[in-house]
C-alpha cells in the first residue's frame, strides 16, 4: 500500500467514527443519561443507607430473635398476647360499666335520702380501702358494681354500719310514728313500735326497709 492509499484510508476510519446520524446520536445521549440517572439513583440510595445504620446503630440480638432477625412467634407466646388481649378488654367492659353504674348510684344515693355521710362518694371515700380482694372480684362479677361496692363498703366500715344502721331505724321509728304499723316480714301488716323494731334481726330490719323504699 502506498502513501497515499493508506492516507485515504485513515481519513475513512476518521470519518466514519465521528458520523453519526441524528437518530443514533439520540439514542447514545439516552442511554448516556439513564446511566447518569441510575448511578445518581444509587449514590442517592447508598448515602441513605449509610445514615440510618449512623442514626440507628445495630444493638446486640433481640429477645426472641435468630441473628438479628424476628423468630416466628411460638405458640406460648400466642396464647400470652391472646390472654393480654382479652384481660384489656374485660378491663375496658368492666370500667365502662362501673361509671355507668356510678353515675346513677351518685344519683340516687345521696345524703338526702340515705343520711349524712352516707352518699355514694362519702361511703367509696371512707370505706374503699376496706375492701378485700374478695369483695373486688365480687363487685368486678356484679350487673352494678357501683350498688354492689357501695354496699360492701358500708358493710366492712364499722362507722358506716352504725351510722347506716342508725338511718333505717330512725326510718323505721318515723314510719311507725306515722302510721302505728310496720309491715310484717310475712307480708302482713302488723302492729309495732320502738321496742319491737329494736328487737328484729337483721334480716327483718332489712326486708323492713326494704318494703319502705
Amino acid at each position: 500500500m502506498n502513501e497515499t492509499e493508506e492516507k485515504v484510508s485513515s481519513d475513512d476510519v476518521k470519518t466514519v467514527e465521528k458520523t453519526y446520524s441524528e437518530e443514533q446520536f439520540k439514542g447514545l445521549l439516552c442511554d448516556k443519561q439513564a446511566e447518569v440517572k441510575k448511578r445518581q439513583t444509587i449514590e442517592t440510595e447508598l448515602a441513605e443507607l449509610k445514615a440510618k445504620q449512623t442514626q440507628d446503630p445495630p444493638s446486640g440480638k433481640n429477645e426472641g430473635s435468630i441473628d438479628g432477625e424476628d423468630a416466628p412467634m411460638t405458640v406460648g407466646q400466642f396464647k400470652s398476647m391472646l390472654a393480654e388481649q382479652k384481660e384489656t378488654d374485660a378491663n375496658a367492659v368492666f370500667a365502662a360499666l362501673e361509671a355507668e353504674t356510678s353515675a346513677i348510684a351518685k344519683q340516687k344515693m345521696t345524703a338526702e335520702t340515705h343520711g349524712e355521710g352516707l352518699d355514694f362518694d362519702s361511703v367509696i371515700a371512707a370505706g374503699g380501702g376496706n375492701l378485700s380482694e374478695g369483695d373486688k372480684l365480687a363487685i368486678r362479677q356484679s350487673k352494678d358494681p357501683a350498688s354492689e361496692k357501695y354496699r360492701r363498703c358500708i358493710f366492712n366500715t364499722p362507722e358506716l354500719s352504725e351510722k347506716s344502721e342508725a338511718v333505717r331505724t330512725s326510718k323505721l321509728l318515723e314510719n311507725i310514728k306515722l302510721n302505728g304499723r310496720v309491715p310484717g316480714t310475712g307480708g302482713v301488716a302488723t302492729t309495732a313500735n320502738a321496742d319491737s323494731v329494736s328487737e328484729m334481726s337483721e334480716e327483718e330490719l332489712d326486708k323492713l326497709a326494704a318494703s319502705l323504699d
